[in-house]
């Protein structure tokens, strides 16, 4: 395989971005693209071309590359949980509600069920839920 070509894998590509509270307000992108600190550096670049007249702001972005990693699990507090099950298969679980998706290898998303709490885990007590569901139509 072409070492210049990202692997065709729903998740070979993929980015985490986090804040820091308080004080300067630094920014974390944690991503497998190496391309990304050259990305973001070309975008600083055009905004400052935008308003020469301002000083550039101070990039507080730090960057941390993974080159070569596929995502497998995500936990946000207690509440999300995003796991890779097999090649692009995933689940994902919100607050009780479960989502699976199957993706192909450059993860356009095919298929999406939907679990309500009580399919596959319990309502959270406490949360209200709610269902709205505007078309029923299949994406082209």
């Amino acid at each position: 395989m072409d070492a210049d070509r990202p692997v065709r894998r729903a998740g070979a590509r993929w980015r985490i971005l986090v804040h820091e509270i308080g004080g300067e307000r630094r920014t974390h992108d944690v991503t497998s693209d190496p391309r990304s600190p050259a990305r973001h550096a070309e975008t600083l670049e055009r905004l400052a071309a935008m308003r020469p007249d301002l000083p550039p702001p101070p990039d507080l972005t730090g960057h941390v590359v993974l080159e070569g990693t596929e995502f497998d699990e995500l936990v946000v507090g207690r509440w999300i949980h995003l796991e890779q099950m097999d090649t692009g298969k995933w689940w994902m679980n919100v607050g009780g509600v479960t989502v699976n998706v199957t993706a192909d290898r450059d993860g356009r998303p095919k298929i999406i069920d939907v679990y309500g709490p009580g399919d596959y885990d319990a309502a959270v007590e406490g949360c209200r839920y709610s269902l709205t569901w505007s078309g029923d139509e299949e994406a082209e």
